[in-house]
C-alpha cells in the first residue's frame, strides 16, 4: 500500500510504502482519502498531509493519474446530521464532480466524527459535558463514534461490498456491517435507570 507523502522518509510498517507525490508513477487499483477538519494537527515539518474538504477534488485528481479506479472519499458528519436523509445521497458539487471523474467505483463514506476532546476552560467542558450527555440518551445508537479501528474495518468491509457505480455509506449503514461482522465492537447504549 502506498502513501502519498510531500517528503521523503522511512516507514517502519512493511505494508505502507512511502510514495513522494509528484515524483515517479505509483499504479493504483483503489485509492482513499480521509478528510479532516481543522483539529487535526499536522506539524508542518511532517510529511504526511492534511486533506480537507477543499483538497478532494485534487486527491481525486492524483487518484486518477495512478490509474485507480475505485475511490473511496471518509469524510466524517456530527452525530446529528447522521439522522437526515442527506448523508445517503450526494451532498455537494464537489462529490458531483467526482462522480463526473469516471471511477468505477466512488464510495463515499460518513462515519460520524469523533467528539472533539480539546481542553475547554470550565463552563464550556460543563457544557459539552451535558450536550454529548443529552446526545447519548436522545440519538439512535447508530450514531455514535466508532473507535478509528472499529470504523477503518467496517469502511473496509463497506468498499468490498460496493458495487460499480456511486456507493453513499452513512452511520447507519457503519453501524449495520458492525453488528452483522464484528458485534463485540459495536457502541454499546446507555442504560437509563
Amino acid at each position: 500500500m502506498h502513501v502519498g507523502v510531500t517528503q521523503a522518509l522511512t516507514s517502519a510498517a512493511p505494508k505502507f510504502r512511502p510514495w513522494l507525490v509528484g515524483q515517479g508513477v505509483v499504479l493504483a487499483d483503489d485509492a482513499f482519502v480521509g478528510v479532516t477538519g481543522d483539529e487535526t494537527l499536522v506539524p508542518s515539518a511532517s510529511p504526511i498531509r492534511r486533506y480537507g474538504e477543499g483538497d478532494v477534488l485534487e486527491a481525486a485528481r492524483l487518484a486518477r493519474e495512478t490509474g485507480a479506479s475505485t475511490l473511496v472519499v471518509v469524510a466524517p458528519l456530527p452525530a446529528l446530521l447522521q439522522m437526515g436523509e442527506a448523508t445517503r445521497t450526494l451532498a455537494s458539487v464537489d462529490e458531483v464532480a467526482l462522480v463526473a471523474m469516471g471511477f468505477t467505483r466512488l464510495v463515499l463514506v460518513r462515519p460520524t466524527a469523533a467528539d472533539d476532546t480539546r481542553r475547554l476552560p470550565l463552563p464550556l467542558a460543563l457544557v459539552r459535558t451535558v450536550g454529548r450527555t443529552l446526545a447519548d440518551i436522545m440519538l439512535p445508537a447508530y450514531t455514535k463514534a466508532l473507535s478509528a479501528r472499529t470504523a477503518a474495518a467496517a469502511i473496509v468491509e463497506a468498499v468490498r461490498a460496493a458495487q460499480p457505480g456511486v456507493t453513499v455509506v452513512g452511520a447507519r449503514e457503519l453501524a449495520a456491517i458492525v453488528q452483522a461482522k464484528m458485534p463485540q465492537q459495536a457502541p454499546r447504549q446507555p442504560k437509563l435507570r
